[in-house]
């Protein structure tokens, strides 16, 4: 491998780094350094508010008369479940608040890291709620629902749950009822006759639990999702853990605090989701996004203007499946990792073809080796004319090097000379590099079909248990780096008369030589931690190209 294509190959590991840490961060990331000064400002002026009104819904307890009701018995199992052929859910609630306990999702398993036991997914962290009320009263007050023993009331055919809260003025109530849309639970909020609530706060601040054993990348892949403002923006759980260590030293309130028209808001991991979406008349105007232990978590502020009001929510909670969050034709489908905007549609024809070959071969394994074997042909042009551009330099290598010794005290004298050998043998400097770097957009697509598509979660193949995580033999980074360094060896240009060479050529031959040994184990290092799934797919790539180069060497030997 020359100067030039080792240059390349480095210049596409360093942009797809850079792109994955910076470039496809959503918008809201790229803000947070503007918005932190005004936000950081307000907090300075609300903290101790703030914190009052926090201390205030802790000892909810002690709320007013007119919001107890001890005469009636707790029930922490009440169940309502949804069995169709897209999604078999059971939602566990409890009285106490009409909450949320349990979301279980029976096509889904959490594996044991020590047992492998199988359990079904639970959606909703252990102890946890979701989705509780907080009134704000105008006054200042909060009524923390969470803490009101309401009345059960369950439909014949189980699947209608109401819960509601009776005083002499008024109610509220809170009906759950399963959607057709999959994975979807209709929420609606009821109240009359509470004349000193102004809004409330619809909290998600439990967070979402953890479903996978290889959680290294959990700082980047569970996140804050939400619409203001028609824009969709992400606070990953690493920027909530920045904004946690800079309050610490600041004394500042641990939040991000964003007002405007929402849309929606969710909290996700690598797989799942929980999110929520209001009926448009709803006057959802605030999210504070923060960090709960090892979790994001979220809270909506939800205005009210009169005090009779009728509340409708779609809770969406399930796995991250682009085609279910389109059902809501409201942008909630940006919450599927599909890599940067400019090349989502190149994503999509890759996910569809990927998907199409499962269809063909129900082995996901299988899918990813043809589907790599497919990608590879359709790019035969341009990897058949990096390798072909690379041979002819190494077979004009020796004319290059007389041309450089006898010219190396005119480089003027030597260029022109050079580019005329270059044009008598129809090569170019640049031809070994331009096809590679053209193909970044393709890897760049690739990337995110395996390393978030939930198809190939605790899917094994040979040796493999889970396509979705790295490795734990190494045996595919191992064989990947291998036949990186075959290709390598294969292109490397001989040199056979090293008395003769120069200085400057010796020392070029001993960089690449070291380029030779060290990129793959660089490569090696940074695979290894990836998903299984992406790694095969770049070893089968790597197996071919291989074959490539040893055909185009003994086209030009």
């Amino acid at each position: 491998m020359d100067k030039r294509t080792i240059l390349a190959v480095f210049l596409m590991l360093a942009v797809f780094w850079i792109s994955n840490e910076f470039i496809w961060k959503p918008k809201a990331e790229a803000r947070i350094a503007a918005e932190k000064a005004q936000m950081q400002t307000e907090n300075v002026s609300e903290n101790t508010q703030t914190t009052n009104e926090i201390q205030k819904v802790e000892d909810s307890a002690k709320l007013p008369e007119q919001l107890t009701n001890s005469d009636i018995e707790i029930n922490n199992n009440i169940e309502l479940t949804t069995k169709r052929d897209k999604d078999n859910i059971t939602y566990k609630f409890t009285n106490l608040g009409g909450l949320l306990t349990d979301v279980i999702l029976s096509e889904y398993f959490t594996k044991d890291k020590e047992t492998e036991d199988l359990t079904p997914v639970n959606l909703i962290p252990e102890d946890g709620t979701i989705f509780n009320i907080v009134l704000n009263q105008r006054n200042g007050e909060k009524l923390d629902l969470s803490k009101i023993v309401f009345e059960t009331e369950l439909s014949p055919n189980n699947n209608k749950l109401t819960f509601t809260y009776s005083t002499e003025d008024g109610f509220i109530r809170k009906i759950y009822q399963p959607s057709d849309l999959a994975y979807t639970l209709d929420m609606n909020i009821e109240m009359k006759g509470f004349t000193a609530v102004d809004g409330y706060k619809i909290q998600m601040d439990d967070g979402i639990p953890d479903t996978e054993n290889y959680l290294k990348m959990k700082s980047r892949d569970y996140q804050v999702d939400f619409q203001l403002n028609n824009e969709y923006n992400k606070f990953t759980l690493a920027n909530l853990k920045t904004l946690k260590e800079i309050n610490e030293k600041q004394k500042l309130q641990e939040k991000f605090i964003l007002k405007g028209k929402l849309d929606w808001a969710a909290i996700r991991s690598k797989y799942f989701i929980q999110a929520i979406i209001p009926e448009r008349r709803i006057e959802m105007d605030a999210i504070e996004a923060f960090k709960n232990i090892d979790t994001p978590a979220a809270n909506l502020e939800v205005n009210v203007d009169k005090d009779e009001f009728h509340h409708s929510y779609q809770l969406y909670i399930g796995p991250l499946i682009s085609e279910n969050l389109q059902q809501f034709s409201n942008g909630i489908e940006n919450c599927v990792e599909t890599g940067p905007g400019f090349l989502k549609w190149l994503s999509k024809i890759f996910l569809w073809l990927f998907l199409f070959i499962y269809s063909l071969i129900p082995s996901w394994g299988l899918s990813v080796i043809i589907f790599a074997i497919l990608l590879k042909t359709v790019l035969y042009p341009l990897t058949h004319k990096s390798f072909e551009s690379t041979s002819k330099m190494q077979k004009i290598n020796p004319l290059m090097k007389e041309i450089q010794a006898k010219y190396k005290n005119d480089p003027k004298k030597m260029n022109d000379e050079l580019r005329a050998l270059y044009k008598e043998h129809g090569v170019s400097p640049m031809g070994g590099c331009l096809p590679m770097l053209l193909q970044m957009p393709i890897l760049f697509a690739i990337y995110p079909i395996f390393r978030y598509s939930i198809n190939l979660r605790q899917s094994n193949f040979l040796w493999l248990p889970d396509l979705s995580e790295p490795d734990p033999f190494y045996i595919l980074p191992i064989a990947m780096a291998l036949f990186m360094f075959i290709q390598q060896k294969l292109m490397a240009p001989s040199y056979d008369n090293v008395e003769e060479m120069t200085e400057q050529q010796k020392a070029s031959m001993q960089s690449q030589r070291m380029m030779m040994y060290m990129m793959p184990l660089m490569m090696l290092f940074f695979f290894k931690s990836l998903s299984s799934g992406l790694v095969l797919y770049w070893t089968v790539f790597s197996i071919i190209g291989t074959i490539q180069q040893v055909s185009i060497k003994r086209k030009f030997q």
